[in-house]
């Protein structure tokens, strides 16, 4: 493990546990978050391993992962930043919280690893581990878009398809991967899925020229990346890297919105009852978090319509070539939306992220191709 690594902490009630045991979550319930020395830190090489620095084990995959581009697309009231998560090897963000899990994995001698996953991480999780001789066992809702787990099945994983929600598969992978001694990278489990995703962060800074942009727009379903981002800010501030930080917008649907129903102190029980799969999370795992972390940065949560995320993909990859999954056009429609409403102005920068890939959505690809027929028909 990376000597800079001095402690895991709960993020509840403040215990510290030491790093080079494998360590969850808290017996309070508490996600557990890496303090890292940050004088003197020093970005060398290529993608995020770059930044190694400031990951928990030193082991990079041989897979390139990170390294993404920041794209200026520069219209429609503000300026905005397209962060193409698309670009990784699996085709989303969550390659990043892998390559980290992996590498801890490697780190302690683990052989096998597990998750439960919609989709996206699953298919990372499985990307990862096939390039680096692991076995991965992804537990999904038999809803799952055919398309990731066909992905999941060509890199060799084994899918344990449930006849039940996401939030149901969690707890079964939780369970099983305890019995079997599986290594664990649940999101809002492993504390190490939020250090790989952090590297989203030290990216924008850097390709900013350790500027803070105005806003960030993030896509939440269980919350880590939004965590993760703050988590990249605030680390890049201790090592006197940067001055000022952005403000983090999270981005939900409006038929599953429980963190920004809680943000504004509404009831946010809920039912999933949208297309953008990568965010319908109705128990978000990292929620407590997510909340604190938005109202750390002086933001705040939004909500969509699956409509307003199809349009917005659709303009997204018209104007600028990148085909992102509807959960991620998310983050362009709450722009649009924040934007309208004045809330945004032209003297803001924006960074999106676009987190996944649309090659990989069903309902995406559906909704276009039932548009060609119409149009093939009329």
């Amino acid at each position: 493990m990376n000597e800079r690594l001095r402690a895991l902490k709960c993020s509840r009630c403040g215990r510290v546990f030491e790093p080079d045991k494998t360590a969850y979550t808290c017996e309070c319930g508490g996600i557990l978050e890496t303090l890292y020395d940050c004088t003197d830190v020093r970005f060398e090489g290529k993608d995020m391993w770059r930044y190694s620095a400031l990951l928990p084990a030193g082991k990079r995959t041989k897979l390139s992962v990170g390294g993404t581009p920041l794209y200026e697309w520069g219209a429609y009231g503000a300026r905005i930043l397209l962060k193409d998560e698309t670009r990784n090897p699996s085709g989303s963000l969550k390659d990043r919280a892998s390559a980290a899990v992996v590498s801890v994995a490697k780190s302690m001698g683990y052989e096998k690893i597990s998750c439960a996953s919609t989709g996206n991480a699953g298919v990372s999780l499985a990307c990862l581990c096939a390039s680096e001789g692991f076995e991965s066992y992804i537990f999904v809702p038999k809803t799952a878009a055919p398309q990731k787990l066909a992905q999941m099945r060509a890199y060799g994983a084994d899918i344990i398809a449930i006849d039940a929600t996401y939030d149901d598969c969690y707890d079964i992978c939780n369970s099983v991967s305890r019995e079997r001694g599986y290594y664990n990278r649940n999101t809002a489990y492993n504390p190490y899925t939020i250090d790989g995703k952090k590297t989203v962060a030290f990216e924008i800074a850097e390709q900013l020229d350790f500027r803070a942009p105005s806003f960030v727009f993030v896509p939440v379903g269980d919350g880590c990346i939004l965590s993760g981002v703050w988590k990249g800010f605030r680390e890049l501030k201790a090592c006197g890297l940067m001055e000022e930080l952005p403000v983090l917008i999270g981005v939900q649907a409006d038929g599953c919105a429980p963190l920004a129903n809680a943000f504004c102190d509404r009831e946010h029980e809920c039912k999933p009852d949208t297309m953008a799969e990568s965010i319908a999370v109705c128990k978000p795992r990292n929620g407590f978090m997510a909340l604190r972390d938005v109202r750390a940065s002086g933001g705040h949560f939004t909500t969509v319509s699956d409509d307003e995320m199809f349009e917005s993909l659709k303009l997204l990859a018209s104007e600028t070539g990148i085909f992102a999954e509807l959960a991620s056009a998310s983050a362009i429609a709450a722009i649009m939306k924040e934007t309208s409403e004045g809330r945004i102005d032209e003297s803001d920068e924006c960074v999106a992220l676009i987190t996944g890939s649309g090659l990989k959505d069903a309902h995406a690809l559906g909704l276009l191709r039932s548009e060609v027929e119409r149009d093939a028909a009329a």
